[in-house]
């Protein structure tokens, strides 16, 4: 099993027996671009996104913690939401 996401949750308990997330990462390197982690969320949290261009120096810069996943997300906003829009008929 290759490990492409870390989700670790808080073990404090909740009023509507949720939980919330303290850490995020996502491993890029790993990543075969086959859209299932986005299919498989329930709340269109996770989204391909156009840039399809990773090459970078380090392996480092591929590691995406939380705030660089929101700072990709607030990048590429106007693209994911038509994407999600053009996708909607089919999901």
């Amino acid at each position: 099993m290759v490990h492409l996401l870390t989700c670790e949750n808080s073990q404090e308990a909740r009023s509507d027996e949720s939980r919330r997330t303290t850490r995020y990462d996502i491993d890029m390197t790993k990543c075969i671009f086959c859209g299932f982690c986005q299919e498989s969320c329930p709340v269109d949290a996770i989204v391909e996104g156009p840039n399809f261009e990773y090459s970078t120096e380090t392996r480092e810069e591929l590691l995406y913690d939380k705030e660089r996943l929101l700072a990709n997300g607030d990048k590429w906003e106007r693209a994911l939401a038509h994407n999600i829009e053009a996708d909607a008929p089919y999901r």
